[in-house]
């Protein structure tokens, strides 16, 4: 796209039937075992691609996103044909997180602008 880009996710958390993991949100923080956590963060390399905060941070996630609201995680102002954008994922259970199978549908979006 001539003016850039911006690239999107939207989804809930992990769920197995009534229980979640608790996101993150929109301020990033490490990952830290025996703390309930799910978030993501977003590195790029080549290109004129960037990774926004809070998912920008080299050591850290965040997860503001749900199913009825989209997140800006990604951007270029410009054509960028060279960006390769690599996507880390963290999920951490506590002492007290129900048992279960947890799953998670996200949906990311790159919307061109013109």
């Amino acid at each position: 796209a001539t003016s850039g880009y911006g690239l999107y996710v939207k989804g809930d958390t992990l769920t197995s039937g009534v229980n979640t993991i608790t996101a993150i949100g929109s301020t990033s923080a490490s990952s830290t075992a025996g703390s309930e956590q799910f978030g993501i963060r977003l590195s790029p390399s080549g290109g004129s691609g960037s990774s926004l905060y809070p998912y920008n941070q080299p050591t850290s996630y965040a997860y503001g996103a749900s199913s009825t609201t989209q997140v800006q995680i990604g951007s270029s102002s410009g054509p960028s044909a060279n960006t390769t954008f690599s996507l880390y994922y963290v999920g951490n259970i506590s002492t007290l997180t129900e048992a279960g199978s947890y799953s998670a549908t996200l949906t990311y979006t790159a919307v061109g602008s013109y």
